[in-house]
């Protein structure tokens, strides 16, 4: 039987392939732009290769929303298969990719037949409003039922990261209150969160592994876990030694192991880490 409900989201949730053909998901790649050259993330340039790459660029890169075409191409071949579509995007205040998908839908002939859901959040948060509705659409649910679903997804999601340096985020211009954080001693790791889209200063702590204990808390601190992920940049060991632990927290709830990809690394950066969870209904 057809699916009625298709979802959309961008790349900047960081799915791993094998998750997003599992759940169905149609992902619109951002742009991640070393000078002249633009490349789509997951699709011209490696997670990887961009590390590799970062680190020894200057300046530093910079990233694209997807255009209004890259929405439309995508929105016009999926309404071909589906009835409609639930598109689910990185936050408003990080990216323009919301405006894009927008300026798409209403070009369309239908636009009813598409809702658009502001995650207010990034990366792994981001897939977990994109797994509760995928879980909507395999349990039957109508267009209105599988946004609500992602919307009240949202509201329970919680997420903690740490940063080696502010310097990404400042120069990509993300840095929303953590600002406060910039005159800070080089030698103090700045532990961040979400708050209504926007980056939100939690605290500053002297060591990294201070910082990981803190972000690690963070997580098993939280009741009625429904799902967890660890994500990483560059330090891949030290992001399953983290999932180990919230998996020993949550012996029944699968822990997900992502690596930030080449729009999340821009403004992360090399060593950046970080903790989310959301919890039931």
């Amino acid at each position: 039987m057809a699916r009625k409900v298709a979802i959309v989201t961008d790349s900047t949730a960081d799915l791993p392939p094998e998750l997003a053909e599992e759940l169905g998901v149609t992902i619109v790649p951002l742009q991640v732009i070393f000078g002249n050259e633009a490349y789509r993330e997951g699709v011209d340039i490696t997670t990887e290769e961009f590390y590799e790459r970062l680190v020894k660029s200057r300046p530093l890169p910079t990233t694209s929303a997807p255009s209004v075409g890259d929405f439309q191409e995508v929105y016009e071949r999926l309404l071909t298969e589906v009835d409609s579509i639930v598109s689910i995007h990185i936050g408003t205040k990080l990216s323009g990719t919301v405006q894009a998908a927008q300026t798409a839908r209403q070009s369309l002939a239908k636009p009813e037949r598409i809702e658009l859901v502001d995650s207010q959040v990034a990366s792994m948060a981001m897939g977990f409003a994109i797994i509760e509705a995928a879980e909507a659409i395999r349990a039957g649910a109508k267009l209105a039922e599988v946004k609500a679903a992602a919307e009240s997804a949202v509201q329970r999601i919680h997420v903690l990261f740490m940063l080696d340096t502010l310097e990404y985020l400042r120069r990509g211009g993300r840095i929303g209150r953590a600002r406060a954080y910039l005159g800070a001693l080089l030698s103090v790791k700045p532990i961040l969160t979400l708050r209504e889209g926007e980056v939100y200063p939690e605290e500053r702590v002297r060591t990294r592994a201070r910082g990981l204990e803190r972000i690690i808390q963070s997580g098993i601190r939280h009741e009625n876990v429904k799902l967890a992920a660890v994500g990483h940049s560059t330090t891949p060991d030290e992001a399953e030694s983290i999932r180990e632990r919230l998996a020993m927290a949550f012996p029944n709830v699968k822990v997900h192991l992502i690596r930030f990809g080449p729009v999340i690394g821009t403004h992360g950066g090399p060593g950046l880490v970080g903790v989310g969870v959301m919890e039931g209904e």
